[in-house]
C-alpha cells in the first residue's frame, strides 16, 4: 500500500543539501546545517514526536502570521474605502466652494470700485488743496449756505467711505462662508493623511509579516522533510501509529452525486458495490483531508486515476485509512509520508481514470493491515 521514492543512506544529507540550494533564505539553512554538523547525526535520529511537535509548533505560528497578514489585509481595505469616501467628499465640497468662490470674486471687485472712487474723491481734495476747499466753503452767502457746503462736503466723503465697508461688510460675508468650506476640505484632507499613514504603517507591518512567513515557510519545509523520513521508516517498520481524532469533516465543498451501496456502474453497467460516496463538481475544485493523518500512498492506479491514500491513525486496535480518487497528477498538492491536517487541501477534483465526469470518489477503510475492507463514509462524517 505504500508507495515512496524516498532512498536510504545519506539521504538526509542530500536532503539538506538541495534544501540548502534551493532556499531563498539562506541564513535560516545555514543555521540549521550548522546545527545538523556540529551534532554530527542525522535530526531524525531525535524524538519522532519531538519533530512532529516542531512541525505542529511551526505551523501554530504560521497560521498566527497568515491571520495577522489577513487581518492587516483587512484594516488596509478599510483605509483604501475612508480614503476613497473622503476624497469624493472633498470633490462635492470643492463643486459646492466654486459658485462661493465666484461670489467673493464679484463682492470683491464692487468693493475695490468703490475704493476706487473713493480715493478719487479724496485725491481731488487733496490736490485741490485744504485752502480751495476751505474757500468753496466760506464763499457761502450765507451762515446757512456755509453750514450746507460743510455738510455736503462732510456727506460726499461719509457716502463713499459707508458704501465702501458696506460692500467690505459682503466680502466678509461671502469670506466667512468660503473658510467655512476651506475647512470642511481640510478637515476631509486631515482625515486622507490619517489613513494613508495608518495604510503605509500597516504595509511596512505587512513586510515584517512576510519576510517572517518566509523564514518559517524554510523551516517548515526543513522539518517537514525530517518528518516525511520519520514517518516513512516508521511506516516501513510497522511503528507508525496514534490515536485517531474524528469526526471527519466533508472532503469537498460540492453536491454528493451519488452514495455508497451496491448500484449499477455508470460506465460499465455492470451491478456492484459502490465503495465510498462521489462528490460531483467542476475540475479544480479544493479536495481536503477529511482528518488529521499521513500520506502513505499517491499513485496511479487504474480505474481510481490517481488515488490518495491518507492513515489516520487507530481506533478500538483497528487502522482507520481515507481514499480520494480521480485527481490529475499535477494536482496534487502532498508527498508520501507528508503529515497532514484535517481541512488542508491534498488535491482538486479531476475526471482521471474510470469516470463519467469530474468528482471525487471519497472511501473510508477500517479494519486490519495495510488495506481493510470499506465501510459506509456516512458514520464518519460529522
Amino acid at each position: 500500500m505504500l508507495e515512496s521514492d524516498h532512498s536510504n543512506g545519506c539521504h538526509w544529507q542530500r536532503k539538506l543539501g538541495g534544501y540548502i540550494t534551493s532556499m531563498k533564505n539562506r541564513a535560516i539553512a545555514c543555521t540549521l546545517a550548522a546545527a545538523l554538523l556540529v551534532a554530527g547525526l542525522p535530526f531524525h535520529g531525535a524524538s519522532a514526536e519531538n519533530v512532529r511537535e516542531k512541525v505542529k509548533e511551526i505551523r501554530e505560528k504560521k497560521a498566527d502570521i497568515l491571520d495577522q497578514i489577513s487581518q492587516k489585509n483587512a484594516e488596509m481595505q478599510k483605509y483604501e474605502q475612508t480614503i476613497r469616501e473622503a476624497q469624493e467628499e472633498v470633490k462635492k465640497i470643492e463643486k459646492q466652494v466654486e459658485p462661493v468662490q465666484l461670489e467673493l470674486k464679484k463682492r470683491m471687485d464692487e468693493a475695490e470700485e468703490v475704493n476706487k472712487v473713493f480715493k478719487q474723491r479724496l485725491r481731488f481734495l487733496y490736490q485741490k488743496g485744504e485752502m480751495n476747499y476751505m474757500a468753496n466753503v466760506l464763499a457761502a452767502d450765507s451762515f446757512n449756505d456755509f453750514l450746507t457746503r460743510f455738510e455736503y462736503a462732510r456727506l460726499f466723503i461719509k457716502q463713499d467711505y459707508a458704501l465702501f465697508q458696506k460692500r467690505m461688510e459682503k466680502v466678509r460675508e461671502v469670506e466667512e462662508q468660503k473658510k467655512k468650506y476651506d475647512q470642511l476640505i481640510a478637515k476631509q484632507q486631515e482625515e486622507i493623511k490619517k489613513a494613508h499613514d495608518a495604510f503605509n504603517k500597516l504595509m511596512e507591518e505587512m513586510k515584517k509579516d512576510k519576510s517572517n512567513l518566509q523564514k518559517i515557510h524554510a523551516t517548515e519545509e526543513y522539518y517537514e522533510d525530517e518528518l516525511i523520513e520519520i514517518n516513512l521508516e516508521e511506516w516501513r517498520s510497522g511503528k507508525l501509529t496514534f490515536p485517531y481524532t474524528g469526526p471527519m469533516i466533508r472532503p469537498a465543498k460540492v453536491r454528493e452525486s451519488s452514495g455508497y451501496g451496491y448500484r449499477v456502474h455508470p460506465v460499465t453497467g455492470v451491478g456492484r458495490m459502490h465503495e465510498g460516496i462521489d462528490y460531483a463538481g467542476p475540475v479544480g475544485t479544493p479536495i481536503y483531508a477529511a482528518a488529521d493523518g499521513v500520506v502513505v500512498s499517491s499513485r496511479s492506479s487504474s480505474g481510481y486515476g490517481w488515488l490518495i491514500t491518507i492513515y489516520h491513525g487507530n481506533k478500538n486496535g483497528k487502522r482507520v485509512f481515507t481514499r480520494y480518487a480521480h485527481s490529475y497528477p499535477y494536482q496534487v498538492k502532498v508527498r508520501v509520508g507528508q503529515q497532514v491536517y484535517a481541512g488542508e487541501q491534498i488535491s482538486s477534483i479531476g475526471n482521471n481514470g474510470l469516470s463519467t465526469g469530474p468528482h471525487l470518489h471519497f472511501e473510508v477503510r477500517y479494519g486490519y493491515g495495510d488495506n481493510p475492507p470499506a465501510v459506509n463514509p456516512k458514520s464518519w462524517l460529522r
